[in-house]
Formats: structure tokens, C-alpha cells, sequence
């Protein structure tokens, strides 16, 4: 049997050398990341027999033992590796039970996990308790067999969760034919991705995986989900995947309907990203608001820090909130690798954000878990350690990990803060080894398996252990201690009574002296409503034939007030083919927008009211009447004016007086009168 697992298994134990990863992967004609995940397999396999593990040591492989296992045996001949450890026995259990049709018996399970009748009976008793717990019925059919009742989704998102736990079966005999299977699934997702404009972390792609493969089994066994209602309005992802229809079929070799697509959509929608395309979603304007409103909050309890104007931490949790509500509508839970390390070493900050989390909560309607709100303590903890040091160009390094965007984000500040180096880039093992086959750095440190030909590679915890640091220091000069401005006043202080001019003074020159993030960073200025809308800003009664005209005026308007450039309305206008529909915020009322790299020069509105209503396209809430324009320079400035904008706007009397306005002044003084709000 041509087994890769057992042929790289044979190969070592046979020759009983060193082997580097790099040389197995060519041998093997896969990639070092393959092999490491090879290695992890056999391990378990030897572990259940209680051979000696294989050890991997700087990129070397090193087996001895004096009498090589059968691994072909273990894997498809002898049941003793399903009988030696019922955690696994009960896995497969589960697995064969949810994929087998309707009616199966219990020889069919007996084939299937190569265990005794007795051993069956009593397994089923404990799978049947299981899949009740999670709300799925185990049925017995007399004269007939058993059958699986339950939720379709609820019983696939169960099915993917048991087979995240069963790393080894795809290497079983049952399941070799599937192997193909996979690759092209792979293969899909990443073009589904790369087309929606995200990158998924490591963890999340090979979530999804075994979503899209579940999925497809199930067809196979004509469960389907039942009949879902019609959308007005599909999300991005949804799009991309009704796009992908044919694509998806051709993989699955069956006909998919558009509830199956939306189902894995909301997958792909939960899933966590490394790295995004800006989208317009649903309730986008709500997360841009909520996300400022929660940094502000939490900036409270922590005036020695300035959260409010930390760019990175906005854009972070912007970018998490999606999926983390999404996931927390479907009921989906998702564990924090890095929850104990949160609550030992950030008590008082998770403690802050679970305070203000309702703030969150509320406006979206839902509630998250502890787990879930970890993470985003690990945002604003990323955000303290961006401010603790200033590290000066060294060494360049570029950080691997597969946890996601917040466990990059806090390991790239930690090895910021501890060494001279610039991290240049976080990513994921895919994005990370794509990248550094054009671009040059002088160090790789991973949180998972890897070996580069030609770069060295430094493997860590998420949290920088002290071995870990020891290891990074081989290649780099580390910073040995943490300097902060208060730490040095309160040594002053011991020895010499300084009046408050004269502290501030002495730390604004030892901030310059040392190099040192000031400890009250001045707050990037959110102007009013009404201090950027001027009378050249608005434009009444145009009369606009449809939807691009009406945003281009409204980008014209923007660009002879110098508030952008040509380009920014071209942006506008792409904008709106992408995402016409959500731009629509409310009845009768669109707010256009490109990105500010495309010709953003400063932070303004503009409005435009139209002569007769335009369709642009959304269900509810077409024809739109007031056009505006919106210009910002990046994702925080302008939100103050935006919400002021949103609040008068959601009051009936000022949209009607908008709409029915004859001249400007009318507009303005709709404006200075309207709700403020901070």
C-alpha cells in the first residue's frame, strides 16, 4: 500500500540518520509544512503503541529504535490503535454515525470502526449521549437500523467540529480516496478568498476545509438543508459563492442549491481573517460607530494610554467583529489558545473590556462569550505593547503564526519591544511563504512548523517564553529591560521635589533623550459636523438620470471643495458596482465612499438632494433622494461628524426638511441644530 505516512515512517526508521525537513519534503515531493504535519501524525501513532516518539530538532529529523513498528499495520489492519484509546474510538464513532445514510445497521458500524459487538453496543450508548447533548437524535428503527435526526446545520458544524479532533483519519484506508478530495476543496477556497479580497488564518482555512467537505459528504447522502428563505440583500461572500456555482459543483460532482451556498458563505463569514480587502457588509456603518464608541470607553479606565488614537487597534477589532458576531448568531463557539495567558498576565485590561463589551452587545443584539471577548482583550493588549517602546530599524523579521490577526499582532509587539528589529509583516504560513519568495528578511520566527532553504527559522510560543527569547537572541541583540517615562520620574522623584511644570518638562526631554513613545500622545482632532460641511458642499435638486450620476456629483462636490481628487470619485463609482446595495444606510439615503488611499485628501461630506428619486438597487429602501458624499483619510477621523450625521438623519422631520430644502441655508441650519453626539 503506497501510504506516505508509512513510507516516510520506513524511511527513517530504516536508516536511522538525520534527515533535514527540507531534504524529506523534496524526497516526498511536498512541502516542509506536509512533513512537519507527518511527523505530528506518526507521533500519535506511536504513542498508542508506546513506541519512542520521532524527535525534531532545528529542522532535523532523528528516529532510533531498535525494532521499527508496522505503521500500514496500525493504520488499516489492526484495530488495536481504535481500542487502545476510547477518546478516539468514540470520534470515529461519531464521525461514521453522521455520515452514513439513513437506516444503517449496526454491521455497517461494525466494518466501519473494527471494534467487537459488546465494545459497539456500548459505544453507541455513549455517542448517542453525545450527539444529544448537542441537540441531535440517534434513532433506532426497528427492523431497520438507526437513523440521524436533528437540525441539518446543527449536525454538520457538529461533524466538522469531531473530525477537527481526528487529525489521522484521512490517513485511514477508508478514507485514502478522499485525500484528492481535499486538495481540490483546498484549492477552491483559496480562489473563494482571494475573489472575496480576505485571507483566512491557518486555523480557519483548515476549518473550512472540513466544512466544504462535510458538506459535500452529506449531499452524498441526500441530506440537504431544508428550504431557506429568499434574501433581499447577499453579503459578499454570498455573491462569491453563487459566482462559484459551477466551480463548486464540478468538486462536489452534484448539483448545489443556494441554501447550501449561503450555508457555507456564513462559514467563510465566521471564519477568522489575517488580512481583509475593505467591504461594505451588512451593518457596516453600525461596526465603524460601536468600534469607536468601545475604544473610548475603555480608553477610560486607562489614562496613561491613549487607545483612541492607536489606528491599528480600530482596524483590528473592526476587522474581528464580523466574524465574531457572525459566529456568535450561528452559535458557534470558538476557543482562545491564548484565554489563560489573557487572564494571568492582562487581569485588569479583560476585566475593562468585559465591562464595556455591552456597549457592543447591545447595538448588535447578541452575546458573547467570555472566550470570544479574550480576544478582544488581546486587541487593546497589542495596542499597550505598541506603546511601551520605540524600537529603532535592526534586524528584519517577519512573524508566521496561524492563530489570527490579534496573536500576530501581540507576538509582533512583544518582539518588538524585546529586541532591535523591524517586523516587517505578520501572516499566515501560506500568505507568509507566498511573500518571502520575493522579498528578503534576515529572520523568520513561527508560532508553527516551518523550514526555508535559505532564511533562518526560529520557532516560538504565541507568548514569548523565556527559551523562546533565548532563541530569537542567537540572531538578534535584544533590548534587556523595559524603560518607561513613569518608571524614571518616580526615580527622580526619591531624591529631588519637582514642581508639575517642571515633570512634564523633564519627561518631554527624556521621551526625545531616550526615544520613547510620549506617554500622552496628542489625539488626532475629530472635527464636528458643522465644521466641515459648508454651503459649497451641497448640491439641491440635481437631477440626476441614475444611480453613477448621482454618486459622481456628489464626488465632484467633494473635489472642489480640495477635499479629494478625480480619483477618489472613480473609487466611489467602482465602490458602488462592488457593493451598490449597502450603501443605501437607510430609506432614501446612500453614502458613497472609496477607500483614502484613492485620492482622499481630507476629511469632509457632501450632500446631495435629488430632483426625482434614483434606484440604486437595495430592496427596502430604494429610491434614494439625498445622495452624500463621504471623504475620509482613514478609519477613525471622521467619525465623530459621521455619527452626529447619522443621528439628525434619523429623525423623519430632517430628512423630510432635507428633501424638501430650496436652498442651502436651510441644510446648514438642519445641521446646527441637530443632535451632537460624541
Amino acid at each position: 500500500m503506497d501510504n506516505r505516512l508509512s513510507n516516510l515512517y520506513s524511511l527513517l526508521a530504516k536508516q536511522q540518520r538525520r534527515f533535514q525537513i527540507s531534504e524529506l519534503a523534496a524526497h516526498f515531493r511536498v512541502s516542509t509544512r506536509t512533513i512537519y504535519n507527518d511527523i505530528d501524525k506518526l507521533n500519535e501513532l506511536l504513542e498508542t503503541v508506546g513506541a519512542a516518539e520521532i524527535v525534531i530538532e532545528k529542522g532535523r529529523i532523528q528516529y532510533e529504535c531498535e525494532m521499527p513498528i508496522d505503521i500500514e499495520k496500525i493504520l488499516f489492519k489492526n484495530n488495536d490503535f481504535i481500542n487502545s484509546d476510547q477518546r478516539i474510538r468514540k470520534i470515529r464513532m461519531l464521525e461514521s454515525v453522521l455520515l452514513l445514510p439513513d437506516n444503517f445497521s449496526s454491521e455497517t458500524l461494525l466494518q466501519r470502526t473494527l471494534v467487537s459487538r459488546n465494545t459497539l453496543l456500548n459505544d453507541l450508548r455513549a455517542v448517542r449521549k453525545e450527539l444529544e447533548n448537542n441537540e441531535i437524535i440517534l434513532e433506532t428503527i426497528p427492523f431497520r437500523g438507526y437513523r440521524v435526526v436533528g437540525e441539518e446545520a446543527r449536525i454538520r458544524n457538529f461533524l466538522a467540529a469531531t473530525l477537527e479532533q481526528d487529525p489521522l483519519l484521512f490517513e485511514t484506508e477508508g478514507f485514502q480516496a478522499e485525500r484528492n478530495s481535499l486538495v481540490e476543496i483546498d484549492e477552491l477556497i483559496e480562489k473563494i478568498c482571494n475573489e472575496i479580497g480576505i485571507q483566512l488564518s491557518d486555523e480557519s482555512f483548515q476549518k473550512m476545509i472540513l466544512h466544504f467537505w462535510v458538506t459535500k459528504k452529506r449531499l452524498q447522502i441526500n441530506k440537504s438543508l431544508k428550504q431557506w428563505q429568499k434574501k433581499e440583500i447577499y453579503n459578499k461572500e454570498e455573491q462569491v459563492l453563487f459566482a462559484n456555482k459551477q466551480a463548486i459543483e464540478d468538486r462536489f460532482k452534484q448539483p448545489i442549491t443556494k441554501a447550501e451556498l449561503v450555508y457555507l458563505a456564513n462559514k467563510l463569514s465566521e471564519a477568522s481573517i489575517t488580512n481583509f480587502q475593505e467591504l461594505l457588509t451588512d451593518k457596516w456603518l453600525t461596526f465603524n460607530l460601536i468600534v469607536e464608541q468601545f475604544i473610548t470607553a475603555v480608553d477610560q479606565d486607562f489614562p496613561q494610554i491613549d487607545f483612541t488614537t492607536d489606528q491599528k487597534l480600530y482596524k483590528g477589532l473592526l476587522n474581528h467583529l464580523r466574524p465574531a458576531y457572525k459566529r456568535t448568531l450561528a452559535g458557534e463557539s470558538i476557543e482562545n489558545p491564548m484565554y489563560e495567558y489573557v487572564l494571568e498576565n492582562y487581569q485588569e485590561l479583560h476585566t475593562s473590556i468585559r465591562t464595556y463589551v455591552p456597549l457592543l452587545e447591545t447595538k448588535l443584539k447578541v452575546t458573547f462569550t467570555d472566550q470570544e471577548i479574550s480576544f478582544f482583550t488581546l486587541f487593546f493588549a497589542a495596542s499597550l505593547e505598541r506603546n511601551k517602546f520605540f524600537v529603532p530599524h535592526k534586524t528584519k523579521i517577519v512573524v508566521i503564526c496561524n492563530a489570527g490577526i490579534s496573536t500576530s499582532e501581540i507576538l509582533k509587539s512583544k518582539i518588538q519591544n524585546t529586541f532591535h528589529v523591524e517586523v516587517v509583516g505578520t501572516f499566515g504560513a501560506r500568505e507568509g511563504i507566498k511573500w518571502l519568495t520575493e522579498n528578503k528578511v534576515d529572520l523568520v520566527i513561527t508560532t508553527i512548523p516551518l523550514e526555508l532553504k535559505s532564511i533562518p527559522v526560529v520557532r516560538v510560543n504565541p507568548y514569548l517564553s523565556e527559551e523562546d527569547r533565548e532563541s530569537i537572541h542567537r540572531f538578534v541583540k535584544p533590548i534587556f529591560r523595559e524603560v518607561t517615562i513613569e518608571q524614571l520620574l518616580t526615580i527622580v522623584e526619591n531624591y529631588a521635589s519637582l514642581s508639575f511644570q517642571a515633570t512634564k518638562s523633564l519627561s518631554d526631554e527624556l521621551t526625545t533623550y531616550l526615544n520613547l513613545p510620549k506617554s500622552q500622545e496628542k489625539k488626532e482632532y475629530q472635527p464636528m459636523l458643522k465644521e466641515i460641511l459648508t454651503p459649497d458642499l451641497i448640491e439641491l435638486n440635481y437631477a440626476a438620470e441614475n444611480r453613477d450620476e448621482a454618486v459622481r456629483k456628489s464626488g465632484e462636490l467633494l473635489v472642489n471643495s480640495g477635499l479629494a481628487t478625480n480619483n477618489y470619485v472613480d473609487g466611489m463609482i467602482e465602490n458602488l458596482e462592488v457593493n451598490g446595495t449597502y450603501i443605501v444606510i437607510a430609506p432614501g439615503i446612500a453614502m458613497p465612499h472609496a477607500r483614502p488611499e484613492e485620492g482622499a485628501l481630507d476629511v469632509g461630506f457632501s450632500i446631495v438632494t435629488l430632483k426625482e428619486p434614483v434606484v440604486f438597487g437595495h430592496p427596502k429602501n430604494d429610491p434614494v433622494k439625498i445622495v452624500i458624499g463621504l471623504c475620509a483619510i482613514d478609519h477613525q477621523t471622521h467619525l465623530k461628524a459621521l455619527a452626529e450625521l447619522v443621528e439628525i438623519l434619523s429623525h423623519e422631520e430632517n430628512v423630510a426638511g432635507f428633501t424638501s430644502a430650496t436652498n442651502k441655508i436651510e441644510i446648514m441650519n438642519i445641521i446646527e441644530g441637530g443632535k451632537e453626539t460624541c
